[in-house]
């Protein structure tokens, strides 16, 4: 409960004063326990609302926004590689015994080293040369040393010790780096405000859906109403003997029929709110009613704008260029693996009187690394970044293409249903005054059963495909804008129309 409640609080501080009225009802419903689903009221939203829950609870943009923070620490951790690392590391080894030099490794080389000090001892002592040369071939007729083992008496052996280790010069790897993260943070934050744009247009889409099919089952509950009318006006004429008895059954399955599509349209306009309350990140049992209505408004358009805008603002665009970045950076990581690796380091070094040997207990040095050869990895590593390069390059020239088609093409369609849906008024009114003077002709006994049902049916048709061609006059709105990168305008024109 606390973390829906944390929820909620965070989305009002980002909505506008309009807007917490939908805010307080999400929140009544969120917080509504198991046992009160049943009866919870419908909350009731308008497009703006709707937007506002997508961008805050939507689970594909709170994956991207989780991606875009993942970068921002990829970032800081490429910032790291500028500061020298210090690593401590210790432990214990245990001999099951004591130690040994094996001496038959040495013992020759020691043999030579004492006949050889004799020499010196001779020559030292300013002896006579007849009186070096027998102390040398004393030593020497000695023969060797015992081969005797020497032991160390020690079979435990500590050891702690810290080392620093900083980069001097890596070739501009590290800025490279550094320089590559920041390119991936632009390029995650470009993807994020794309993903948003898909969310807002898709939000969009499924808002009008739902507010098309009310429209649609509301002309559906008229037909349906005008047809059991008619029924009824088909039962009188039957009895007063104007029509024959069969025209009963022609009328009732004209309201069977009016009937099934009703069925049908009202279970499609439960799906669309399902589709919708999953855009808008709520749980399937919360119940929404939107309340704008479906009528035409104008957008001035103009085609020559609108593909500039596109070229300025759309975010693949941007995350083309910050691909190139990364690729540049990509290149001089290569290059840097043909340059020495210099660095400095440090050890301090604890328990060294544990040892047969003792350092000193600071060491300092400068270290150079620098490979000769790789089987040829790196120049083929080399290669391969500068045909990535002008694979981007062809990639950049090949969405720029695609991005102009697809302004072209939702402009026309938004053209297109404009102007199908103006053609479409004069034959609903002419399709309306057709049936109504049916259905008074058929009252005073001049029409027939079926041409009421027909002129009814026609009169429906031209209602519905009317909505129809509204809806997919806004939806190739919202196409055409999310084309040049701004769906956010759209929303501006249909929220304060």
């Amino acid at each position: 409960m606390s973390n829906k409640k944390a929820i909620v609080l965070q989305a009002v501080r980002g909505l506008k004063k309009g807007r917490i009225v939908f805010l307080l009802a999400t929140a009544t419903v969120l917080l509504l326990p198991s046992g009160a689903k049943a009866q919870q009221q419908a909350v009731r939203l308008n497009l703006s609302a709707a937007l506002d829950s997508a961008l805050q609870n939507n689970a594909r943009i709170r994956q991207y926004r989780e991606k875009v923070e993942q970068k921002k620490y990829m970032k800081k951790s490429a910032m790291g590689n500028f500061f020298p690392t210090i690593n401590v590391n210790g432990g214990f080894t245990w001999l099951s015994q004591n130690a040994e030099i094996n001496m038959d490794m040495f013992k020759a080389s020691v043999d030579n080293m004492m006949i050889g000090y004799a020499d010196m001892i001779g020559k030292g002592l300013q002896l006579s040369p007849t009186a070096q040369q027998i102390l040398v071939q004393t030593v020497s007729n000695v023969k060797k040393l015992p081969a005797v083992n020497l032991e160390m008496d020690a079979q435990n052996f500590p050891n702690l010790n810290f080392t620093l280790f900083q980069p001097i010069f890596t070739g501009g790897k590290i800025i490279a780096g550094k320089k590559f993260a920041e390119a991936d943070l632009s390029y995650s934050n470009e993807d994020l405000r794309k993903t948003e744009n898909e969310i807002i247009k898709e939000t969009i889409d499924r808002y009008y859906a739902i507010v098309l099919l009310k429209a649609v089952v509301n002309v559906r509950k008229q037909v349906v109403a005008g047809m059991k009318r008619h029924e009824r006006d088909a039962e009188k004429a039957i009895k007063a003997g104007l029509i024959p008895p069969y025209t009963r059954l022609r009328a009732q399955v004209a309201v069977a029929n009016a009937q099934r599509d009703l069925t049908d349209d009202e279970n499609k306009l439960e799906l669309a709110k399902m589709a919708l309350k999953n855009s808008m990140g709520l749980r399937p049992d919360v119940n929404i009613e939107v309340t704008d209505t479906l009528h035409f408004q104008v957008c001035p358009l103009n085609l020559s704008q609108l593909q500039a805008e596109a070229k300025t603002s759309q975010p693949v665009f941007q995350m083309i260029e910050e691909k190139k970045n990364m690729v540049k950076q990509k290149h001089n990581l290569e290059m840097a693996e043909f340059m020495p690796q210099i660095g400095a380091w440090g050890t301090y070094s604890l328990f060294r009187d544990k040892y047969p040997v003792i350092q000193p207990p600071f060491i300092l040095g400068v270290q150079a690394k620098i490979n000769l050869f790789h089987g040829g990895k790196k120049f083929n590593d080399l290669k391969a970044t500068r045909h990535l390069a002008k694979e981007v390059e062809a990639a950049e020239e090949y969405t720029r293409q695609q991005i102009n088609l697809w302004v072209d093409k939702s402009y026309r369609q938004v053209l297109n249903t404009q102007d199908r849906y103006h053609k479409l008024q004069p034959t609903i009114a002419m399709a309306k005054r057709n049936y109504v003077i049916t259905e008074k002709r058929f009252r005073e006994g001049m029409a027939k059963s079926i041409d009421v049902i027909d002129a009814r049916l026609l009169y429906e048709k031209a209602q519905i495909e009317a909505y129809h061609t509204l809806y997919e006059y806004y939806v190739a709105l919202s196409n055409l804008y999310l084309a040049t990168g701004n769906p956010q305008k759209l929303t501006d024109i249909l929220i304060h129309q």
